[in-house]
């Protein structure tokens, strides 16, 4: 078995939060547990492997302190060596660890990855595992958390950037004061189930002058990917190249820049009126609740700051709204008329239609009509990454990581999935459950429940098969939805399904509670007096419309 393994039984239970965007790797290498590196050190001394020729990852880990001896690991000392903290995810992945250390040797592999961010199911997880039994190693290509809900308001400067960044530091103290718990800016590429390890690159792209990129392992007892998802694009050929997404933080910032300067440029001598038109057009493709509230915060924009502070140009700037079916379709009925009403009165133009291509100045659609832009922001919704759908276990419906009601990958032991990159399998007869924060945030506080529920019962260990009662099977309960359309007003929808009846509401009250509810969801008091803040200096001086 060699003398990682070994180790690694003395050690504990370990879990890794990672956090990866990956892609196709090749090339992978691995040395045996009881091999040196090419370097010439053994890594079971050292707290993360790495091969200086290959890529970086990003992860977190989380190893938990021994508590009790398991009838594997008696005879040995309760505290070993290091632990073995390679990062190893693109996406988010977690992993627990048990406190003593002693890791097995990793070796690397050369895979290449997208960057991702620490998101709701992960930054929950970590959040609630009890730091006194576990290290915790988060691997992110990001190091905080997005309150996404709020994201759009920053696009128009209602909300500062930094109001909406939540440091994983934050959430999890542990992380940078634990001896053992780390932070890892990297992305997870691959993963070996049988030799309970992760392959990671470090995040460096868009960066000058800095280290190249290198590629390590890290080893698991526990591993829970928390990877999120990515915006589908059902390959419509120019998504990519010259629509932006609004997911991250730095995509909001996209949009401010460029919008600001089309509004500039629309304002300098030698322009023609077609192209100030064009530049000035505001496109929006995708009617759900990120493309409608989108749409509100702009043409609130519009209405309150843009006339007034760029007169010149203000009957050229216009926004157009493109769904191939109804808005909101998740809403009620009249909720979704009323949407429709209130952004036709803010001068918002509503289009139904599929796009059918996107070139640099213009998109086209299925009816052959040819809509012109200055600005394109695409929300059609999410789908599994080419991570998630590389990895080697059995999918659920859409592409998902399969999982059973416990969120266990079945297929692989010590391997769990939460938030929008699993899905329940068909053999569990339940549906797959909606990509919403709401989801990925309850089903982190669950996993961090029974994992430290299993991590007390001794069953933390890697391969350590104890009869424990898991408790009940997770349950989603819909909450309701709520989505706001600019100008004081909102919709709130808490009905558990689209086919049964509840309360439904629309106008100020619900934008009222719409902002009240979020206030309080946001994750640190620090947050929630920069929102409140933010919003204040708005109501009183209007949106900062500076160039950053």
């Amino acid at each position: 078995m060699g003398h990682g393994r070994v180790a690694a039984e003395r050690r504990g239970a370990a879990v890794d939060v990672v956090f990866p965007w990956p892609r196709h790797r090749k090339n992978f290498h691995r040395t045996r547990d009881d091999e040196t590196t090419a370097s010439g050190f053994r890594p079971s001394r050292c707290p993360f492997t790495r091969d200086p020729t290959v890529g970086e990852p990003l992860a977190v880990q989380i190893s938990a302190s021994r508590i009790g001896r398991s009838a594997r690991s008696s005879g040995h000392p309760t505290r070993g060596g290091f632990l073995a903290k390679t990062p190893i995810v693109q996406h988010r992945i977690s992993s627990l660890r048990r406190r003593p250390w002693r890791r097995r040797p990793c070796s690397a592999r050369s895979p290449a990855s997208r960057a991702a961010a620490a998101g709701w199911a992960g930054s929950r997880l970590m959040k609630d595992l009890d730091t006194t039994g576990y290290e915790v190693v988060c691997v992110s290509p990001r190091n905080h958390m997005v309150f996404t809900p709020l994201l759009a308001s920053t696009c128009v400067g209602t909300l500062e950037f930094r109001s909406v960044a939540e440091p994983l530091a934050r959430i999890q103290p542990a992380v940078s004061k634990s001896p053992g718990s780390y932070f890892l800016l990297a992305r997870c590429t691959a993963v070996d189930p049988d030799a309970h390890t992760i392959d990671c690159e470090t995040v460096t792209e868009g960066e000058k002058d800095t280290l190249k990129p290198w590629k390590f392992k890290v080893a698991y007892d526990k591993l829970v990917f928390a990877c999120g998802a990515e915006a589908s694009t059902f390959g419509i050929r120019g998504v990519t190249d010259h629509a932006i997404f609004l997911r991250e933080v730095h995509h909001a910032q996209e949009i401010r820049r460029k919008l600001l300067l089309n509004l500039m440029l629309s304002d300098v001598p030698g322009i023609s009126e077609e192209e100030k038109r064009r530049l000035l057009h505001c496109v929006v493709v995708g009617g759900g609740p990120t493309g409608v509230e989108f749409s509100g915060e702009l043409s609130d924009f519009i209405i309150r700051d843009v006339k007034q502070r760029y007169s010149h140009v203000k009957d050229y700037i216009h926004v157009t709204l493109i769904e191939a079916n109804e808005i909101l379709s998740s809403f009620d009925v009249r909720l979704r008329q009323y949407a429709t009403n209130q952004l036709t009165k803010s001068g918002v133009r509503l289009v139904r239609g599929i796009v059918k291509d996107v070139q640099p100045n213009k998109l086209i659609l299925d009816n052959g009509e040819e809509v012109p832009y200055g600005l394109l922001v695409w929300s059609t919704g999410v789908g599994a990454s080419s991570f998630v759908k590389s990895l080697p276990f059995p999918k659920s419906p859409g592409g998902r990581i399969g999982v059973d009601e416990w969120l266990r990958v079945p297929s692989a032991r010590d391997v769990f999935a939460i938030g929008d990159c699993s899905g329940f399998l068909e053999s569990t007869g339940k549906d797959v459950l909606p990509a919403l924060a709401q989801v990925a945030e309850r089903q982190g506080k669950y996993l961090a429940h029974l994992l430290n529920h299993v991590m007390k019962a001794g069953g933390g260990h890697a391969n350590c098969e104890i009869d424990v009662d898991l408790g009940p099977a997770f349950v989603y309960k819909h909450l309701g939805s709520m989505a706001t359309v600019g100008r004081y007003k909102a919709l709130v929808d808490l009905r558990q399904s689209k086919e049964s009846k509840g309360i439904s509401l629309a106008g100020f009250v619900s934008w009222f509670i719409w902002r009240s509810a979020y206030l309080t969801r946001v994750v640190s008091w620090r947050n929630r007096f920069y929102v409140a803040i933010n919003w204040l200096t708005t109501l009183l001086f209007g949106r900062d419309i500076s160039q950053q």
